[in-house]
């Protein structure tokens, strides 16, 4: 069936919204970057208010899509996508807007793992100021005269440092 058909129309339809979707997530993944870089609960806030928004568009798109390709035949899946546009997809224009959503969706996945960098990071620094503040150890790893790794010396409260 060439992609002028009805279930080509579709999933023309469906890769846009799932395209714009994308976009919207990645704004938000890059905002939500800088609101942690720079400690703005505020913009975090937002972010992560748009973040969910993105998100839960792009899971009910994937489930018509899912379903869309499950009535035509092809499997949910990678692998099922590419075999409904080389079936749907003869004139070529829906193929872009898959590789688009993908590349897309890739700077999604970066900007996810930058984030998740930056939160583990910060949560580390705030968990040795406490330590510190409470006068525990911070368990800081030093090196020996031979390289190998040996605790810190004693806990000492703030009042001693």
């Amino acid at each position: 069936m060439a992609d002028t058909g009805a279930e080509g129309d579709r999933l023309h339809e469906l890769l846009n919204r799932a395209v714009r979707e994308a976009v919207l997530l990645e704004a938000a993944l890059e905002r939500e970057t800088r609101a942690l870089s720079t400690r703005d609960v505020d913009t975090l806030q937002q972010a992560v208010t748009a973040k969910h928004q993105a998100v839960q568009g792009l899971e009910a798109v994937s489930r018509e899509q899912a379903a869309l390709l499950q009535t035509g035949g092809f499997a949910a899946d990678s692998p099922g996508m590419e075999a409904c546009l080389r079936a749907w997809d003869l004139e070529g224009r829906i193929r872009p807007l898959w590789g688009r959503l993908q590349d897309s969706m890739e700077r999604c996945r970066r900007h996810n793992q930058i984030n998740g960098g930056l939160v583990q990071t910060q949560q580390h620094q705030v968990q040795q100021a406490l330590h510190i503040l409470r006068g525990e150890d911070t368990r800081t790893e030093l090196y020996d005269p031979r390289g190998r790794t040996v605790a810190s010396s004693a806990p000492r409260s703030i009042s001693q440092a």
